[in-house]
């Protein structure tokens, strides 16, 4: 099974299209704009240049402004732009430039402060240097420019660094390295798989001396690696678990650490899994699954409930003023992407919506130039969001994950298609045509046969399917609604479902929530906020009330007999000066709360086990 190469997929959705075309028109330039007014690019000007200059902004400066230069590129898949793509080019030119001069390797804080602790040697840090994290942004970004435009001169410069790497790291008498911070694993199995099939690039692999199952070899290395320290410079401030890099990945249980790495760790290495047949890594992936989204993830998709490592706690410990940091959010939906590549399954698609309609959409301000690092449930008014940050590692994700969402809303094989996401949106291939519009789907097959399989999500209920006014029977597979035959384009397949607003009570093992109800309308969590409320989120809901909706907004009655107001998760934080108006509160009292044992007994077999 694939997805759809980014930019393939057109949408034309109510909500999605204004949105990702704020994100591409706005927070893309924006963007750049500060990264360099921080220095981002030129430090690779001084790199070119060897002028000497001391490093400008955070270690993985390189790594944040390749990720957003590969979320430019994804959006030139979806549509040219002469403007964009010649900023593009211009800066593909002077990155080019510096790693010329360093003979491939690209990391311009090592290059510049460090130069003799490449990789973390001679006793630097590989957590900090972000040197193995640097190229791997940099093999995505190339990979992205390729596919948009057909140019391979970032496609150059980042062959020369993988073959680098695997000239220096993996097994004895080479080097004993694993990334610092996950993500070159996922990219390497990116650059196997582009030399693997795309044969019009075979004249550039001989010239470029390319072995593909280096590639491959390479990432499957960095998992066999974790948890032998022989010979390796370990990081001087973090634990072994800070990285993933305690014991080898065939033998982890418990998703720990740093959330960021560790959903870029298994997100590499479910990619890994399906493209070296690495079997033993699934029942392992499925149970790093389960642990996060059955026992670590909050109601609205977030993960990584330490401030201190901005990473995992306890199962079940997930406080309502937890970090919930915004790239983790991110990272965990595209890791639902790839395990949904190993066994299609709605949950992946459930869990992929949580993060991103509530965790990932809060992170960014309706003017879509402010963010938010942190996304905690409850604020006492004093969070705001930042026009910019000494560490903007989240501009650069939300630029990923939406210049690619359009290619995760269908996967295919070779007689199926699946329909993961309810987007309006258009998809052609060779073999079919689908196209969502509306609450039906339009299929053309071809004239041969083609099993149809749509995703039911977790927050509706009462699906229905008919054609011409006729019902249509369906056979459900994994959480899909499942129908096979000779589709026509003037068919359509109409959807009925209703979404309800629903209260969700926690797991009687998250302490902080007992007692407590949370309030959803469809994907969406709401919350309250002061600016609706007279500046008081401290409501008790009253035991029969019935919600209301009004647009987006839900209303209720508290058990004081007061109107309360409650709005979408993700809409916080844009109204008001003060800061009773930003007070903000998810999880509430609820009036005449029911025994939890009761409540437990009532929701086992929901999929997610915290709610």
């Amino acid at each position: 099974m694939q997805y759809p190469k980014i930019g393939a997929v057109k949408i034309n959705d109510a909500f999605w299209t204004d949105y990702l075309d704020n994100i591409r028109y706005k927070t893309l330039p924006y963007t750049f704009q500060k990264m360099e007014e921080d220095g981002y690019l030129e430090n690779f000007v001084s790199v070119a240049n060897k002028d000497g200059r001391t490093h400008m902004g955070p270690p993985f400066s390189d790594g944040l402004f390749l990720e957003s230069l590969r979320g430019a590129c994804d959006f030139l898949a979806a549509g040219r732009d002469a403007i964009l793509e010649a900023y593009v080019d211009r800066v593909i030119g002077i990155i080019a430039s510096a790693a010329e001069k360093e003979g491939g390797f690209l990391c311009t804080h090592t290059t510049q402060n460090c130069p003799d602790k490449k990789w973390g040697d001679n006793g630097g840090d590989i957590v900090v240097q972000h040197d193995l994290y640097d190229h791997g942004t940099l093999i995505e970004a190339a990979i992205s420019h390729y596919n948009a435009t057909g140019k391979t001169t970032l496609l150059a410069v980042a062959v020369r660094a993988a073959n680098l790497i695997c000239d220096t790291m993996g097994k004895p008498p080479k080097k004993n390295i694993v990334p610092g911070h996950s993500l070159p694993e996922e990219a390497f199995v990116k650059l196997y798989r582009l030399f693997r099939d795309d044969i019009s690039l075979a004249g550039f692999a001989a010239e470029n001396n390319v072995e593909p199952q280096r590639y491959l070899d390479m990432a499957e290395f960095w998992y066999e690696a974790r948890g032998n320290h022989k010979g390796r410079f370990m990081a001087k401030g973090f634990r072994p678990e800070y990285n993933q890099d305690h014991v080898t990945f065939a033998k982890q249980t418990e998703a720990v650490g740093h959330s960021v790495r560790a959903m870029l760790c298994y997100l590499g290495a479910a990619a890994v899994a399906r493209e070296a047949g690495r079997d033993d890594f699934i029942p392992v992936l499925r149970g790093l699954w389960e642990n996060v989204v059955y026992k670590k993830l909050h109601i609205s998709g977030g993960i990584g409930a330490r401030h201190d490592i901005e990473g995992f706690d306890v199962d079940y410990h997930l406080p309502n003023k937890a970090y919930l940091e915004t790239c983790a959010a991110i990272g965990l939906a595209f890791w639902n992407t790839e395990m949904n590549l190993i066994q299609p399954d709605s949950g992946y698609f459930d869990c992929l919506e949580r993060s991103l309609y509530n965790n990932i959409l809060a992170a960014i301000g309706d003017d879509f130039r402010t963010f938010f690092y942190q996304n905690p449930l409850e604020s006492d008014g004093s969070l705001r969001r930042w026009a910019w940050h000494i560490c903007p590692c989240c501009p650069p994700m939300i630029l990923k994950i939406f210049s690619a969402l359009n290619s995760f809303i269908y996967a295919y094989d070779s007689g199926s298609v699946y329909v993961n996401m309810h987007i309006g949106s258009r998809y052609e291939n060779e073999a079919f045509t689908i196209e969502q519009k509306d609450g039906t789907i339009c299929i053309d097959s071809k004239g041969k046969k083609l099993t149809v399989k749509i995703r039911i999500p977790e927050y509706i209920s009462g699906f229905a399917l008919s054609m011409d006014g006729n019902d249509v029977e369906f056979a459900m597979e994994n959480g899909y609604a499942t129908v096979e035959g000779v589709w026509r384009a003037e068919n359509a397949l109409v959807m009925e479902y209703e979404t309800p607003v629903q209260r969700i009570y926690a797991n009687s093992a998250v302490e902080e929530d007992l007692g407590k109800v949370a309030v959803m309308h469809g994907p969406f969590v709401m919350c309250a906020e002061g600016i609706d409320n007279d500046g008081n989120v401290d409501i008790t809901i009253a035991e029969n009330a019935n919600f209301e909706l009004c647009g987006d907004a839900v209303s209720g009655v508290s058990a004081q007999g007061d109107v309360f107001t409650l709005i979408p998760y993700y809409r916080w934080c844009n109204r008001g000066s003060d800061e009773s108006d930003a007070k903000m509160a998810v999880w509430f009292r609820q009036q005449n709360m029911k025994d939890r044992q009761e409540l437990d007994v009532r929701l086992a077999g929901k999929l997610y086990g915290v709610y």
